[in-house]
C-alpha cells in the first residue's frame, strides 16, 4: 500500500506545496515537463505517480483549465472502472473528505472555518448515503488505498499559497465528478433507478455551492489572479453533460469554435442530440417524465447559483475563459425547457 511519495515524485510535491504552482520557477516546470515526457513515452504501472504529478507540465498543447485542475488524475481513475458510476461515486466522496480533512486541520487557526467545516461534514455524509448501485451505498464501496492516495495526492496542488484556494479547486473537481455521474446516469434514459440516481447527484452540484460560498470575495480575489486563464468554459466534460441534458445548443457555438478541443463538438453526431427530456417523453412512462423534471430543476438551481456566484464575486470582470463572465453565464440559466415559474435571477445573484 502506497502511504507517501517517495524520491523525485516527494521532490515534484514539496516544491508545488512549498508556494503554490504559480511560484514555481521556469526551469522547474521545463524539468517536470521532460521527466513527464520521458516516463509517458515507456508507460510503466512504476512511474505512474511519475506521470501523474508531471502531466501538467507537459510541453503539450493542454487547455489551462486541465493544468490546473488536474483532471487527468480522474480520468486515469474512472478509466478501467468496471462501473464507471460508482467508481465516479467514490472519487466524489474521497475528495470532498480530504477536503473535509485539510479543513479541520486548518481550524484551531482559521476559526472562520467553521460554517465549512459544519457543511462538508453534512455534504460528505449526504454523499455517502447516495445510492452507488441498487444494491449499496456509496459509503459501502471498496476503497483500494494506494489509487485512492494517488487520487488525492496528484490533484491537490493550488497555483497560491493561499489555504482559501484549497475549497475553489476541490470544489471545481468534485462538481467535475457530478458532471461526469449526470452524464452518464443520462443514458440509456428508459431506467427509472438511475433517472432517480440523475437527480440525486446532480443537486450535490447545489451542496458544493453551499460549500464554496464560505469562501468570502475578498478571499477569492486573493489567489484569483494566480489562476490565470483555467475557465470551467473549457470543460469538454461539463458540455458534454449539458449536451446529454438539455440537448445541442447553437448559442455555445462561439465557446466550441474558440478552444480546438472543443470542435468537435459543432459537428454530428452532437448538434442532433435531444434533449433527455424529449428522450423520456418518447417513452410514454409518466414516471419517469417526473424524475426527469425533478433532474432539471436542480440543475437549473445550480446554474442560477453559478451565474449568481459571478455577479457577486467578479461583478465588472470578464470571464477567465475569455466570456463575458457573469453576464454569459446569465444567457444559460434557463433552456429551451416546458414553461416553469419565472426565474428569479436577481435572488440568484444575492445568493
Amino acid at each position: 500500500m502506497m502511504a507517501a511519495f517517495t524520491g523525485v515524485c516527494a521532490d515534484i510535491v514539496a516544491a508545488q506545496r512549498r508556494a503554490g504552482r504559480f511560484a514555481l520557477t521556469t526551469a522547474e516546470r521545463d524539468l517536470f515537463g521532460r521527466w513527464h515526457e520521458e516516463a509517458a513515452a515507456e508507460p510503466t504501472e512504476a512511474n505512474l505517480p511519475l506521470r501523474l504529478l508531471t502531466r501538467p507540465f507537459s510541453p503539450r498543447p493542454i487547455p489551462e483549465y486541465y493544468r490546473y485542475t488536474s483532471l487527468h488524475v480522474h480520468d486515469w481513475f474512472l478509466a478501467d472502472a468496471p462501473d464507471p458510476v460508482a467508481a465516479a461515486a467514490l472519487a466524489l466522496r474521497l475528495t470532498l473528505a480530504d477536503l473535509l480533512d485539510l479543513e479541520r486541520r486548518a481550524l484551531p487557526e482559521l476559526p472562520y472555518l467553521a460554517e465549512r467545516v459544519e457543511l462538508l461534514t453534512g455534504l460528505t455524509a449526504r454523499v455517502a448515503d447516495l445510492p452507488a448501485t441498487p444494491r449499496s451505498r456509496v459509503g459501502e464501496l471498496p476503497v483500494d488505498e494506494t489509487r485512492a492516495f494517488l487520487l488525492l495526492g496528484c490533484s491537490g496542488f493550488p497555483q497560491s499559497d493561499k489555504h482559501e484556494e484549497h475549497v475553489f479547486l476541490r470544489s471545481v473537481q468534485a462538481c467535475e465528478l457530478v458532471f461526469f455521474l449526470v452524464r452518464r446516469l443520462a443514458l440509456p434514459a428508459g431506467s427509472a433507478f438511475r433517472l432517480r440516481q440523475l437527480g440525486l447527484f446532480a443537486d450535490l452540484l447545489n451542496g458544493i455551492f453551499e460549500v464554496l460560498t464560505t469562501l468570502t470575495p475578498e478571499r477569492f480575489m486573493s489567489f484569483r489572479a494566480e489562476t490565470g486563464d483555467a475557465s470551467a468554459v473549457q470543460s469538454m466534460n461539463y458540455h458534454l453533460m449539458e449536451l446529454v441534458v438539455h440537448g445541442h445548443d447553437p448559442r455555445r457555438e462561439e465557446i466550441f469554435a474558440r478552444f480546438p478541443h472543443l470542435s468537435c463538438l459543432r459537428g454530428e453526431p452532437h448538434v442532433e442530440v435531444q434533449p433527455l427530456r424529449r428522450v423520456v417523453a418518447g417513452l410514454g412512462r409518466p414516471e419517469l417524465d417526473e424524475l426527469c423534471a425533478v433532474a432539471e430543476r436542480v440543475l437549473l438551481v445550480w446554474r442560477g447559483r453559478h451565474y449568481g456566484f459571478a455577479r457577486k464575486y467578479l461583478p465588472d470582470s470578464k470571464g477567465s475563459g475569455g466570456t463575458d463572465g457573469w453576464a454569459y453565464l446569465k444567457r444559460f440559466v434557463t433552456k429551451n425547457a416546458p414553461p416553469v415559474p419565472e426565474v428569479d435571477l436577481a435572488a440568484f445573484a444575492c445568493l
